[in-house]
């Protein structure tokens, strides 16, 4: 029944947004280090420093997730693993400016389409392939053309007289990948 509830929920969801946009609820919760999966683990401890590493567990509509979360560098960074421990993506804190023209440009022009008036709230370099990588990349720093480069912006939408959150993910050539409606726990939506 759950499931099917979840599945009716994603529909429904899919074809009730402005901007025709998905649903995206995540909820996090801290957890311990006992609590991660060792895989996981190792991973961090190549790259983090103990001090500032944080350790959750989300939950999503599409499942669930173990996050670290730390400085490296002077940056705020989230890697992302299954409840395996296996590396799905590493997320890297970026400023709006710092992105190139060009991505710049082709980002405004698809948020002033979508909103009558929008607002850059947070923007993560997205990077995901294979764990050397991906491990490589966290330790050089450098970008490895093996990885695959998105970008996560997290936007303030006004259209119509309504105000939402909506987190979009874009291709480094700005190609639109995906829009999703941000909604809080206290939402109706969430509710039956």
């Amino acid at each position: 029944m759950h499931k099917l509830f979840s599945i009716l929920l994603i529909m429904g969801c899919a074809y009730s947004g402005t901007l025709s946009a998905q649903k995206k609820f995540e909820r996090e919760s801290r957890i311990k280090e006992k609590d991660v999966p060792a895989k996981a683990l190792r991973f961090v401890d190549e790259v983090a420093g103990k001090n500032s590493l944080k350790w959750y567990r989300e939950e999503a509509l599409t499942g669930e997730s173990i996050e670290a979360k730390f400085r490296h560098n002077n940056a705020k960074y989230s890697i992302e693993f299954d409840t395996s421990g296996n590396v799905a993506d590493i997320e890297i804190t970026v400023d709006w400016g710092s992105l190139n023209p060009g991505l710049r440009e082709a980002v405004e022009l698809k948020l002033k389409s979508d909103c009558l008036k929008h607002q850059v709230i947070k923007v993560q370099k997205q990077y995901t392939g294979s764990e050397s990588n991906l491990l490589s990349m966290l330790k050089t720093g450098a970008d490895n053309p093996s990885l695959t480069v998105k970008y996560e912006l997290v936007v303030r939408c006004s259209k119509q007289r309504k105000v939402s959150l909506f987190e979009y993910l874009f291709s480094e050539s700005g190609k639109q990948i995906s829009a999703s409606e941000i909604i809080f726990k206290n939402s109706s939506h969430l509710v039956y």
